[in-house]
């Protein structure tokens, strides 16, 4: 496996109170950034300042965990963020929901806690685990997918992990994500459109699969070669880049013209989590589809 990921600490960003900031973003009650530093971060380095102010702001010691733990390990979120700092507080008895704080009861072992960045945190293992158990389905493949793609994680440790939670709440959501997790899944896009698919009774698809054509060799996300039909999801893609359309136009023209492809669906995030949408898309490129989609009116 490759190393573990690391918290991206960037340019520091003064967290202070609104009143003594000129154009303040409010964080949370009392703590606030200036504007032009919270416009210069992306949306995961917004989210780990969030995490990271809210939990430097307790009085009391507690451990990151949850989705705040996988913003800081840089694990991927699906839809809108968890806005709410979730720790792990070994003294309390049960979980306790606060303002903007959830504070989940239970023992945490030292093997399972990491530092980052000066900020106790969930270990990896740990916090792929608690968010797989504790999300909904495609959620959980999202991230499963990404640890697996990325090295950090292998399924035989996550399968133990999640045996040890036999019974438990959440576990036969997260076995099931586990079941759907695929390394060679490269994006959210990608694993979400894979969870519909399987909703769909879509014949499963060979991720990645690479061509030589007339114009280079190219990678596709989904190919199905019983039908000839490729699928792409769309998201890496730029198309207010002329020279990106361009190119892409090119490469799909030459994965048209190979004999073998008959073919050819693209969609983006908005079909990717929408049955009925993707349905469309995949039908009218010549993907069966399950007993009853085909049949829904279009």
């Amino acid at each position: 496996m490759t190393s573990i990921p690391t918290f991206r600490p960037g340019r520091p960003v003064v967290v202070r109170r609104p009143a003594d900031l000129a154009d303040p973003v409010r964080l949370f009650h009392g703590a606030a950034v200036e504007r032009r530093e919270w416009e210069a971060l992306d949306a995961l380095g917004r989210r780990q300042l969030v995490v990271r102010s809210r939990i430097a702001a307790l009085q009391r010691r507690v451990v990151a965990s949850h989705r705040s733990a996988g913003a800081l390990w840089g694990l991927p979120e699906l839809g809108r963020w968890d806005s709410r700092l979730h720790v792990v507080d070994p003294g309390i008895a049960k979980t306790h929901v606060g303002r903007g704080v959830v504070r989940h009861a239970g023992q945490i072992a030292s093997d399972e806690i990491a530092e980052l960045s000066g900020t106790p945190v969930t270990s990896l293992l740990r916090t792929v685990t608690d968010i797989a158990h504790t999300v909904p389905l495609r959620h959980g493949v999202v991230v499963l997918d990404h640890v697996l793609h990325t090295g950090h994680m292998d399924r035989p440790a996550l399968q133990r992990a999640f045996d040890q939670r036999a019974g438990r709440r959440g576990n036969r959501v997260a076995r099931s994500a586990l079941d759907l997790a695929d390394a060679a899944s490269e994006s959210p896009g990608e694993s979400s459109s894979r969870v519909t698919m399987r909703d769909l009774r879509v014949p499963p698809p060979i991720l990645q699969q690479e061509f030589a054509t007339d114009a280079g060799r190219f990678r596709v996300d989904f190919w199905w070669p019983d039908v000839g039909v490729v699928g792409e999801f769309d998201g890496r893609v730029k198309y207010d880049d002329r020279d990106v359309l361009w190119a892409e136009k090119r490469r799909e023209d030459a994965l048209r013209r190979l004999p073998q492809v008959s073919g050819f669906a693209r969609w983006g995030m908005r079909e990717a989590g929408d049955p009925v949408l993707l349905a469309h898309v995949l039908l009218a490129a010549g993907v069966p589809l399950g007993r009853g989609w085909a049949a829904r009116p279009r």
